[in-house]
């Protein structure tokens, strides 16, 4: 939705900043705060993993960690077991925060298939569900809300866009930088 500035400009107020996005074949390209978590430095992260038949016996593919200056997609594939284990010590830490939509898949997989047990998780998921009954609308038995029509919810976000086109725009300028580490501004 378009906005008005005091000079008559329009704005899109749905414009996020740009940040960089890392991808990560090795441990050491984390942020050690990440790597070592610690009571004296507790801290939040966005969090998500992508698959192939993501949950205990499909295969990990990206976990996607989100820092409020940067983002970083940790390749499973090309780092293999041993970066994933290198992450275990915050995805299992009570020091971090993992904010995440709809965590079961991705427990699953990371449980049985690196022992990986997740903690200190907020599922964004469960969250609107005791949001609206608390509100007094009555659960649907599995009936879910997905990621992206919680964002486009105007209660709470109110972004909505096409899913599908944000995935071409993202593979293609993954892609567009071959197997590499740069930034994808």
């Amino acid at each position: 939705m378009a906005t008005k500035t005091g000079d008559g400009v329009e704005e899109d107020e749905n414009v996020f900043p740009s940040i960089p996005v890392h991808i990560v074949t090795q441990p050491g390209q984390l942020p050690v705060e990440f790597l070592e978590p610690s009571p004296e430095n507790q801290f939040a992260v966005g969090f998500d993993c992508e698959g192939v038949d993501l949950c205990r016996n499909g295969t990990l593919c990206i976990m996607q960690i989100a820092f409020p200056d940067a983002i970083y997609l940790v390749d499973a594939i090309e780092g293999g077991e041993s970066l994933i284990l290198a992450c275990k010590p915050a995805l299992e830490s009570n020091y971090i925060i993992k904010v995440i939509h709809d965590c079961k898949r991705d427990s699953e997989a990371l449980y049985f298939q690196f022992g990986i047990k997740l903690q200190n998780v907020i599922d964004t998921q469960i969250a609107y569900a005791l949001i609206k009954e608390q509100e007094g609308q009555a659960r649907i038995p599995d009936d879910y809300i997905s990621f992206v029509s919680l964002l486009a919810d105007p209660c709470y976000c109110g972004i909505s866009y096409d899913e599908k086109e944000e995935v071409r725009v993202l593979l293609s300028r993954i892609l567009s930088f071959g197997n590499t580490d740069h930034s994808l501004n």
